[in-house]
């Protein structure tokens, strides 16, 4: 038994270091050479004086998120961004509704075909850990 116990337990050690490398891989060598804003919802009584369009700033792609999109994700290339963003904090114009670059900056996302294996891959081999527990307490004699 001790011996199932310890092939088990290799074997679980190796897909789990296989699955984190893939997804440490997956983030850290995800082909994305552009900069990732976030940018809320401009609060306040008066319109702003000073505002640009998305494309003055080097915004290349928006992604709406919130209800009703009151933030977004900004997505900059930075060979076009004429001042850092991420500390100006520049205002624009999107969909009719002013928007501000926020000081924070986002991840970009793993690519799909790793997303929709990420969770089930991960639930597999928690419940593998589980069993594996329980085999090698099954195994130990009192």
């Amino acid at each position: 038994m001790k011996k199932v116990v310890k092939v088990v337990l290799t074997l679980m050690v190796v897909l789990t270091a296989i699955y984190v490398s893939v997804v440490v891989y997956a983030n850290v060598n995800s082909n994305y050479d552009d900069v990732v804003y976030a940018a809320f919802e401009y609060e306040s009584e008066t319109p702003p004086t000073n505002w640009y369009t998305p494309e003055q700033l080097g915004i290349v792609k928006i992604i709406e998120y919130g209800e009703n999109g009151s933030w977004l994700h900004i997505v900059v290339d930075p060979k076009q961004e004429p001042f850092p963003l991420q500390e100006e904090q520049l205002i624009f114009l999107y969909n009719s509704t002013f928007y501000q670059v926020s000081s924070l900056w986002v991840t970009p996302g793993l690519p799909e075909s790793v997303k929709q294996w990420q969770i089930p891959i991960g639930g597999v081999l928690g419940v593998g850990w589980v069993l594996t527990g329980a085999l090698s307490l099954k195994g130990r004699k009192p």
